[in-house]
């Protein structure tokens, strides 16, 4: 018995590995077709050099589709990009494994970090809604603690990303006896953003600053690439899809004077706002990568992490969220990478 329950879970696993990848490679092919459109075919030179890297530095020709899409968009072949299927087959489960799969789960940021920065108000678990101090909330008490300070929150629910799981409430419609239906997750105050993320987006949405770090095999952390998120006048909060996502050097703030909407044309402007990305300074960047850094070293072996922060109307820093699963790389390898080539990830394979 314990045998063929072995083979089953090898077996399963072998399917949903060959689901991951058509998924990957169809998205790929999507992708290429959108940018060449945009920006001119592959020229069968890059088109031989990605090939030629994906065979002979990553292992398999699989991985050469997203590396079109990189070539594409950023006008030219680049060694040491990690192409995106390549970073989920095998980057992943020697850099995170099971561990970077806790960010999932919202509910336990302040267990996990103890962290100021994360603004959260409370918890719910398994039907119970936990305070900041650990302590259990009854029904009749959850309007005081959650609208102590505010009179609008937000709960994101575990497991869920890219805008979806998030409901606003507000205190004057606030039903208690409701509360349980909205599952795990984490209740977080509605953050009124600095006048500066508030004038490039015109938006409700908060505007948030996406750092990925990665640590190097001495735990220590470093920022590798960086990129500004807004939201659309008509979004309440972030979309992906609807979002704006502007490039940002890692290591001064200065964002790109070009940005991309959604299917990855180029802009130089937000769309609403027309607010120009050209000379526009980030509040308080270096204090968000301090927050970053410090965060990531209390988490060193979940080695790739994707940091969604924002800046108070205050000027604090303020986590909403962190990723240690698949951080979204794509954007930032084809705008700005290769942001991990010294890492030695190409040499990495998915494990048997």
């Amino acid at each position: 018995m314990n045998s063929l329950l072995h083979v089953t879970k090898i077996a399963g696993k072998a399917v949903l590995r060959r689901h991951y990848s058509r998924n990957h490679l169809n998205a790929a092919r999507s992708t290429l077709q959108k940018v060449e459109a945009l920006y001119g075919a592959l020229k069968p030179a890059d088109r031989s050099r990605c090939d030629a890297y994906a065979l002979d530095e990553l292992g398999h020709a699989k991985f050469a589709p997203w590396l079109y899409v990189y070539t594409v968009v950023f006008g030219q072949f680049r060694e040491g990009w990690i192409p995106d299927n390549f970073f989920d087959e095998c980057v992943l489960p020697h850099n995170s494994g099971h561990h970077g799969e806790l960010s999932q789960f919202r509910s336990m940021n302040s267990i996990l970090f103890g962290a100021p920065e994360f603004p959260d108000l409370a918890v719910q678990i398994n039907g119970m809604v936990i305070d900041r101090s650990g302590r259990a909330v009854r029904a009749r008490d959850l309007a005081d603690v959650l609208f102590a300070e505010t009179d609008r929150i937000v709960f994101k629910s575990d497991s869920t990303q890219s805008g979806l799981g998030l409901v606003v409430l507000d205190r004057g419609s606030f039903d208690p006896t409701r509360v349980r239906e909205l599952g795990a997750g984490v209740f977080q105050p509605f953050v009124h953003q600095h006048e500066a993320f508030q004038r490039i987006g015109n938006s409700p949405a908060v505007t948030t600053l996406r750092l990925t770090t990665a640590t190097d095999d001495d735990g220590k952390p470093e920022v590798r690439a960086a990129f500004l998120c807004i939201g659309r006048a008509k979004d309440q909060h972030i979309r992906a899809g609807t979002d704006v996502l502007v490039p940002v050097d890692p290591a001064t703030g200065t964002l790109s004077p070009v940005g991309y909407i959604p299917d990855w044309q180029r802009t130089d402007r937000h769309p609403d706002s027309n607010c120009l990305f050209a000379g526009f300074e980030l509040p308080e960047f270096e204090a968000c990568r301090a927050v970053a850094l410090r965060n990531h070293a209390r988490f060193p072996f979940v080695r790739c992490i994707g940091w969604d922060v924002t800046v108070d109307n205050h000027g604090a820093v303020r986590i909403l969220e962190w990723n240690g699963g698949h951080t979204g790389i794509k954007f930032t390898e084809a705008t700005q990478g290769p942001c991990f080539a010294d890492l030695g990830w190409n040499k990495l394979r998915r494990p048997s």
